[in-house]
């Protein structure tokens, strides 16, 4: 084991070393920096049992990796070379198989593993470290904790009806978990799953987002038409939003890098809520395509992706000017979307 707090430099490496070595190292070390970049959104879609990956310079989708089953929540590892989904079967197709969150290699879309979770998994979280699967088993109205590197299920903690959203807070401590039939959010200790608290959300709650300094938590809720804003400590409710608009029902949310806007997908609205924080109140609507459900950022904020269940498609977003810049087609009935951070 390195001594803590020792850090090698390249050039005691080499005065250390035989050349061969050095080379090989060095050689290593350029290959590290062959990453996939992240210039690229991935796309679950529900019925098509596909997965699209999508240039995000070009707003084009450069790859369509076949996975099948019911493809919903999507996950990528924070090197950006795995992809997640869960799946859930039968699918529309009535194809066969076990319910799972997938992972996928984000380049060829090979599938790596499969693990095993609760029935019907619909949204799920992945530590940083990629050690801990947290998975929203909405069926079974729990959630899975997995061991990602034996693939175990280390524990299933009940959390209301239908679970859906889940969310990993910023500081890596608390899960989130809304519950659609329950109108609450189930608060859990990331590392031991032990139950810290609960609040009551909107109707039907979906999503659930952080401020970057993980100080707040924002839950979407379908029926409900709001935003609950919480305080990710005490568990109490700091306000309530409420989008109008003829069809609007809350579904995907994204907090931009800064926190100085909270992104909402409308769902049947169409459309995409811009909420500002410091305010607690929309400030702006932009035009998307048909039922916008999950939503990503690029990494600078500068562009939203929406997957839009009805259009089979997705919308590029410019949140300077906040418009829709491009449609780009996908697979049928897309859910989700996740871009590497």
């Amino acid at each position: 084991m390195r001594p803590s707090g020792s850090f090698l430099s390249r050039s005691a490496v080499a005065g250390a070393l035989p050349l061969a070595v050095v080379l090989s190292i060095l050689g290593c070390a350029a290959q590290s920096q062959d990453l996939p970049r992240p210039d690229r959104a991935y796309v679950s879609n529900e019925w098509g049992g596909t997965i699209s990956a999508i240039d995000t310079r070009a707003d084009r989708v450069i790859a369509t990796f076949i996975v099948g089953g019911r493809l919903r929540g999507m996950q990528v590892s924070a090197d950006g070379r795995r992809v997640y989904v869960a799946v859930t079967y039968p699918s529309i197709h009535e194809d066969k198989g076990d319910d799972a969150v997938v992972a996928l290699d984000a380049k060829t879309g090979k599938v790596l593993r499969r693990y095993a979770v609760g029935s019907d998994p619909e949204r799920f979280a992945i530590t940083r470290d990629e050690s801990l699967l947290y998975t929203a088993n909405e069926d079974a109205g729990t959630v899975s904790i997995t061991d990602m590197p034996s693939g175990r299920i280390l524990e299933t903690v009940p959390v209301g009806d239908e679970p859906e959203g889940v969310g990993l807070s910023p500081d890596g401590r608390a899960v989130f978990v809304t519950s659609e039939a329950s109108d609450k959010v189930t608060v859990l200790d990331a590392r031991t799953g032990r139950l810290l608290g609960s609040a009551a959300t909107g109707k039907r709650p979906r999503a659930v987002d952080f401020s970057p300094d993980a100080s707040r938590a924002y839950v979407s809720a379908e029926e409900g038409g709001t935003v609950s804003i919480l305080d990710t400590r005490t568990m109490s409710v700091l306000g309530v939003v409420r989008i109008d608009g003829e069809g609007v029902k809350p579904m995907g949310l994204a907090v931009s890098p800064d926190g100085h806007a909270v992104y909402v997908s409308t769902g049947r609205g169409n459309s995409v809520a811009v909420l500002d924080p410091a305010q607690n109140a929309p400030i702006a609507t932009i035009a998307a395509g048909r039922r916008p459900w999950g939503i990503a950022l690029t990494p600078d904020g500068t562009k939203l992706y929406t997957a839009n269940g009805l259009s089979n498609d997705v919308s590029v977003i410019d949140t300077r000017d906040r418009r829709l810049i491009k449609t780009i087609p996908v697979g049928e009935r897309p859910w989700d979307v996740v871009i590497p951070r």
